[in-house]
């Protein structure tokens, strides 16, 4: 079985470590971390990547913007983006709806259905 890779784009250490823990509970499946859209940019770049996620407010782009530069830098169309979002739903939809984004969840994450998102988006 390939091991799928989850880009996550998230500057905040405590949620790219509840991510770490939501995506180790999935078998075959590793989380990669870019602190900022550059490092965002360097790794769709250098690697394949399964499904990216991607955090509304980091400190050198804007979340919702950042997958038009992701795909420019390389990630297929065909790799599904998730943005992850502290924003209220109807906020989240229009955000994630304009960035070209497959959808959105919202903080806090609920594991269950996270894990249940994550298998829906890698299949």
């Amino acid at each position: 079985m390939t091991m799928r890779v989850v880009l996550y784009v998230e500057d905040d250490p405590v949620n790219a470590m509840l991510m770490q823990g939501i995506v180790e509970l999935r078998t075959g499946c590793s989380l990669l971390v870019a602190r900022s859209g550059a490092e965002a940019r360097r790794f769709v770049a250098e690697r394949r990547v399964d499904l990216v996620l991607c955090d509304l407010h980091l400190p050198d782009a804007a979340g919702d913007e950042l997958l038009a530069k992701l795909r420019d830098a390389g990630l297929p169309a065909t790799v599904p983006a998730v943005l992850v979002t502290a924003e209220a739903e109807f906020v989240a939809a229009d955000l994630a709806r304009r960035g070209g984004f497959d959808g959105y969840w919202s903080k806090p994450l609920d594991v269950a259905a996270t894990l249940r998102s994550l298998e829906r988006w890698l299949g």
